[in-house]
C-alpha cells in the first residue's frame, strides 16, 4: 500500500525525516501549519517573481488558490484544532475549502495588531497558567496589555465573569507585567574595536647542528647547615574599624569619569516605547534598550544633580546623582 504524505509536509517541501515534528503518532497536523506552510512557498514565488523582471518583460502570477481537504477534523487535549487526511477505503471525512488569495501592506495594518502591543510581556510571563491562558485567548486576550486595556474599558469583574478567572488573579497578573526599575549602576565603557594584527612569517633558518655534550659530573653535597632559631612574631593591637556612614537608597554614588549609567528591571519597554531619562532636566540618549536593562550616556563635565526616570506607565522615579569617590549600586524602593 502506498503511504500518503501528510499535505502541511509536502506543502512544506520537505522530506519524509522532517515529517514527525509538525504531525503527531495519528498523522494530523495543526491548521496554522498547513496555512503557514502554503503561505511561505507562496511568498517564494512572489519572490522570485522580481528575478525573473530583470530578464523577462512579461511573466505569469498567481491570483488566486482554492484547495478542497478531505481531512478528519479532530481536536486535540490542548484544545488545538488538527486535520488528518483520509486514507484509503475510509469513508466519513469532510470536505474542507481554503481559498488564498492576495493582501496589500496597509490591509495587513489595518486588520492586526499593532507591533507595539506584541512588546508586552506574554500571558505565561505574568504567571498565568495554560488553563487561565486558554480562556483569555477565548475573549480575544493573547497578552498584559491588551488584558490590562480590556479591564479599563469594561471593568476588572467584567473580564472576571466572562473568563471564568477570579479577579483579584487579574489583578495580581497586571501588577506582574507593569515596568518596575531593580537597580541602577555604572555601565562599563564599551571595548573599542582593535584592528587584526598582520605579522610576516619569519624566514625559514637551516637547522643548527646537532652536538651531543658529555654529561657534567655531578658537585659534592654541601656540608649541612644548622637550622635557624625560631622567632615568633608579636600580635600587632586591635584596632576596631568605625562603621561606615550609611547611604540612602535615593542616591546613587558615582565617580566623576563616568560616562554610562545602566539600568536594571522588568518590562522596561512597552507599547509607547522606553522610558525617558533626564539629568537636570536635560534628557539623556539612550544607547541599550532592552526589556531588564537600559544604558544611557551621561554629559561631560559631570556634576552633582537628579536624575527622573518616566516609565512607560506613567510611573516618575527621582534620586540624587552623586558624584565621588567610588561607587556604590542601590535599589530603589
Amino acid at each position: 500500500m502506498t503511504r500518503r504524505r501528510n499535505p502541511a509536509i509536502a506543502a512544506r517541501g520537505l522530506g519524509p525525516q522532517t515529517e514527525a515534528e509538525f504531525v503527531v503518532g495519528d498523522g494530523s497536523f495543526l491548521v496554522e501549519d498547513f496555512i503557514n506552510a502554503i503561505t511561505t512557498q507562496l511568498d517564494r514565488v512572489q519572490d522570485a517573481l522580481r528575478l525573473k523582471a530583470v530578464n523577462r518583460p512579461l511573466t505569469y502570477a498567481l491570483k488566486d488558490l482554492s484547495l478542497d481537504l478531505q481531512v478528519f477534523v479532530e481536536l486535540d487535549g490542548q484544545g488545538a484544532v488538527r486535520f488528518r487526511t483520509s486514507g484509503p477505503n475510509e469513508t466519513g471525512s469532510s470536505t474542507v475549502k481554503l481559498s488564498f488569495t492576495t493582501i496589500t501592506k496597509p490591509m495587513i495594518e489595518e486588520n492586526t495588531i499593532s507591533l507595539a502591543v506584541t512588546r508586552s510581556p506574554s500571558l505565561s510571563e505574568i504567571g498565568l497558567d495554560d488553563e487561565e491562558r486558554k480562556r483569555l485567548e477565548r475573549i480575544g486576550v493573547n497578552n498584559a496589555a491588551q488584558l490590562e486595556r480590556l479591564g479599563q474599558s469594561t471593568g476588572a469583574r467584567a473580564v472576571s465573569r466572562l473568563s471564568g478567572i477570579p479577579a483579584e488573579r487579574l489583578r495580581q497578573a497586571v501588577i506582574q507585567s507593569r515596568p518596575r526599575l531593580t537597580g541602577v549602576e555604572p555601565a562599563p565603557a564599551p571595548a573599542p574595536a582593535k584592528p587584526p594584527v598582520v605579522t610576516a612569517p619569519p624566514p625559514a633558518q637551516p637547522a643548527p647542528p646537532i652536538v651531543v655534550k658529555p654529561k657534567p659530573r655531578p658537585d659534592p653535597l654541601p656540608p649541612p647547615r644548622p637550622a635557624p632559631p625560631v622567632v615568633r612574631p608579636t600580635r600587632p593591637p586591635v584596632v576596631k574599624a568605625q562603621p561606615a556612614a550609611p547611604i540612602s537608597k535615593n542616591v546613587i554614588q558615582v565617580e566623576p569619569n563616568t560616562r554610562r549609567l545602566q539600568l536594571f528591571g522588568a518590562n522596561l519597554i512597552g507599547e509607547t516605547g522606553a522610558p525617558q531619562v533626564f539629568f537636570n532636566n536635560q534628557e539623556l540618549g539612550l544607547s541599550e534598550a532592552e526589556e531588564d536593562r537600559l544604558v544611557v550616556e551621561l554629559p561631560e563635565n559631570l556634576a552633582s544633580g537628579a536624575l527622573e526616570i518616566a516609565l512607560p506607565d506613567g510611573q516618575q522615579l527621582t534620586y540624587e546623582l552623586s558624584v565621588g569617590n567610588g561607587t556604590d549600586p542601590w535599589e530603589p524602593e
